[in-house]
């Protein structure tokens, strides 16, 4: 036995075939290839989100039905969403992947039209359709609830220094109306839906909006803290003339925070970016222990 033993290991080797690419995996290289090829704007991808909502954002999990305040801050900026009610009862903190692409999706809609009126369509699957969301029933419950739960919340942003405090008390909009059957989503309403958007928060867009790519969203449209490091990278390496770093404990504070600890954030970081930079190698990140190093870049979409 020990003779044949000595054998087999220099017996040739079936080579391993490679293995196969997941549909998500494919899906970055494709866009990667693509984004390399196409510039957003010739392939109607260019889009915008408002500089508020990067500096400082929504939580990435539901932060329960007791939460009737979600406060985060970065520097010298906080943010304080607060709930909306229905009759008595709280409406929730819009939370996830879902308020950022609907977010992304009035701030682009606004930008190009410079409206303040959003029209969505006059059958709900025709407003997914717009923001790129495939058909679902589970899908459809979780979207209709979070849209709810972002034009009912009120916005709050701070600004407070040694020297100057100011506020900015926003709610996205002032007047919705939704015809949408979640149950028959195929089925047309009589009327077309829309956001007429406040005129505040309407012209906050005009002034500071932030260009994205609409392809890389909707890559990324399943993971929330991977829509957050792309759209707070995109804005700060375009605003940059020299090397910034970024500790993770800061960053953690800004976008991080329902993770319970630093390492935890970091590895999530470290793993979103990679994917990121697949899709988007112009995003000059590096990785330095203990900080995040962004360096100019002079791509913009």
């Amino acid at each position: 036995m020990k003779q044949i033993a000595s054998v087999i290991p220099f017996a040739p080797r079936k080579k391993k075939e490679p293995a196969l690419l997941s549909k998500r995996q494919s899906q970055f290289i494709d866009l990667a290839g693509e984004i390399v090829e196409n510039l957003p704007q010739e392939k109607n991808a260019l889009g915008f989100m408002s500089r508020l909502l990067i500096m400082v954002n929504l939580p990435y999990r539901d932060p329960g039905k007791d939460c009737k305040n979600w406060w985060r801050q970065n520097g010298n900026i906080s943010i304080n969403v607060s709930t909306g009610y229905d009759k008595q009862t709280p409406v929730g903190i819009p939370y996830g992947a879902y308020p950022r692409l609907i977010l992304a999706f009035l701030v682009t809609q606004a930008v190009k039209t410079q409206s303040p009126t959003i029209y969505l369509g006059k059958s709900f699957s025709d407003f997914l359709k717009l923001i790129g969301i495939e058909r679902g029933g589970y899908q459809y419950k979780q979207l209709h609830k979070q849209i709810k739960r972002t034009l009912s919340a009120a916005f709050a942003w701070t600004y407070n220094t040694d020297k100057q405090w100011s506020r900015a008390n926003i709610q996205v909009s002032h007047d919705s109306q939704l015809w949408w059957d979640e149950k028959q989503p195929e089925q047309q309403a009589l009327w077309e839906s829309y956001i007429e958007l406040n005129l505040n928060f309407f012209n906050e867009i005009l002034r500071n909006a932030v260009p994205l790519d609409l392809r890389v969203l909707k890559v990324l449209k399943n993971s929330p803290l991977g829509l957050d490091l792309y759209m707070f990278i995109s804005w700060r390496v375009f605003k940059i003339d020299k090397p910034v770093f970024i500790s993770w404990e800061r960053l953690q504070e800004q976008l991080g925070g329902q993770y319970k600890n630093v390492h935890e954030f970091s590895r999530d970081c470290r793993s979103h970016i990679k994917k990121i930079q697949v899709i988007r190698p112009d995003l000059n990140v590096t990785f330095i222990k203990g900080r995040l190093c962004l360096k100019p870049s002079f791509y913009q979409p």
